[in-house]
């Protein structure tokens, strides 16, 4: 009986993470049929089922035994989400800043859970479920229904013909794609090399398509990252991951100059990077006025009229609803300090861990494999502590394995973790058909 309790309780875990994972998934879709349209009421039908999923969660993890023990987080993600709450004393909207961290703080929350909570391989294991169920499903829209799964406006050519698939946007479906490809390359896994090319290379596939140009850049450093944990020791890993973040981050800012200015006085220039250097102008403006404190959590972009880019924007930046830059976007609405804090939660902290700990290579590689492409993701657009962003909450699933934020005894254990990763498979393979 015990035995069969215990099985029922795993798979209300599982099914409380793929049902969580779908839902940030298909959050902008759900959003759009609920009549939002993106505005700042936000959907309740998305509410309601992230209240559900988090609440199957602790159910799940409690009935498992852990206690209060998997409810925790790290004290600098604490802190971070305390200084966004803290900041609800000076919002702009304090109702529409209020359901933006409610669900911010809920999305960060149910990482940890579901990686201290459900542990590494079970986390693992959902994560890669819910990104096949998610690179099947996209396939099918783009053949089925490409109206939906093609971006086919001509009103925004230079989206014509990229593949966007469920998501919406083809910078989110390439997201998906790039994480999809990181996790099958590095993560241990029971499945056949075989199964895990294929599916890598149906998701380098859709990547392509998508044209997403950050994420497949940060796939390539990510990638980079990854092996250089597995192939060196740590002398070198210690100047080697940081060196990658910091480049990724120049790189997609010299991207923007390159193809649209020749000089530094046109990086502001409106079609700079598909307008994101104007639109980075008016963050930095408003910012240079109020860095301290700025707007409050989640109340600069969709707050209605009362929002400062009607008074330090122009054009078509009035009209967006993201900053398309993370760093900026926590920046105008937390100012300077909440910045330093969620980028010392984040980035410092975990990379610092990771770099100095004794984790073993293989999870290793992966954790600053996601935490690399998703510092860079950042750089051109925002999910850092934005809501349910898919590339937010894999962020945070990163920082959780990056901090061994998982069961005492799978770290214990985490030496001899079953599977291997795509290149240490190859490697394998390559010697045994040498020898023979």
């Amino acid at each position: 009986m015990a035995s069969s309790s215990g099985t029922l309780t795993s798979r209300i875990l599982i099914f409380s993470g793929l049902a969580f994972f779908l839902l940030v998934l298909i959050g902008p879709v759900i959003t759009n049929m609920d009549g939002q349209n993106g505005t700042e009421s936000g959907s309740l039908l998305r509410q309601v089922g992230y209240i559900l999923t988090f609440g199957l969660l602790v159910f799940a993890v409690l009935r498992e035994g852990h206690g209060t023990w998997a409810l925790r987080m790290p004290l600098p993600i604490v802190v971070a989400l305390g200084w966004c709450w803290i900041s609800l004393a000076w919002a702009i909207n304090f109702e529409i800043a209020l359901q933006r961290v409610v669900l911010t703080t809920i999305s960060v929350w149910f990482a940890f859970i579901l990686v201290r909570g459900g542990g590494y391989q079970r986390s693992l294991d959902v994560l890669r479920s819910v990104l096949v169920i998610a690179l099947v499903a996209n396939y099918l829209i783009v053949w089925l229904d490409p109206q939906f799964g093609i971006h086919l406006s001509y009103d925004v050519t230079a989206l014509y013909g990229n593949w966007r698939g469920m998501m919406g946007h083809k910078n989110f479906a390439g997201a998906v794609a790039a994480i999809t490809i990181l996790l099958f390359v590095f993560s241990p896994g029971r499945l056949h090399l075989g199964v895990r090319l294929a599916i890598i290379a149906a998701a380098t596939y859709f990547l392509y398509k998508t044209q997403s140009k950050t994420s497949g850049g940060m796939v390539a450093i990510a990638l980079i990252a990854g092996w250089v944990f597995l192939r060196f020791d740590r002398s070198i890993r210690r100047f080697a991951i940081p060196m990658l973040m910091v480049l990724s981050a120049a790189m997609l800012f010299v991207d923007s100059i390159f193809f649209s200015a020749t000089s530094y006085d046109q990086i502001l220039n409106p079609k700079a990077f598909t307008g994101r250097g104007f639109i980075w102008g008016t963050l930095l403006r408003y910012a240079q006025d109020n860095w301290l404190l700025g707007t409050g959590f989640g109340s600069f972009w969709n707050v209605g009229f009362e929002s400062p880019v009607y008074t330090y924007g122009t054009g078509f930046v009035r009209e967006i609803s993201v900053g398309h830059n993370g760093y900026l976007d926590l920046l105008v609405t937390i100012g300077a300090p909440g910045l330093a804090l969620a980028l010392t939660a984040t980035v410092i902290v975990p990379t610092v861990r990771l770099l100095t700990s004794a984790v073993s290579a293989r999870r290793g590689a992966l954790a600053v494999a996601l935490l690399v492409f998703c510092v860079g993701h950042n750089c051109t657009e925002s999910s850092l502590f934005e809501r349910d962003s898919f590339v937010g909450v894999m962020m945070m699933i990163a920082v959780a394995y990056a901090y061994g934020w998982y069961a005492r005894d799978e770290r214990k254990g985490q030496s001899s973790a079953g599977g291997q990763d795509v290149f240490a498979a190859l490697r394998k393979r390559t010697k045994t058909v040498t020898q023979i």
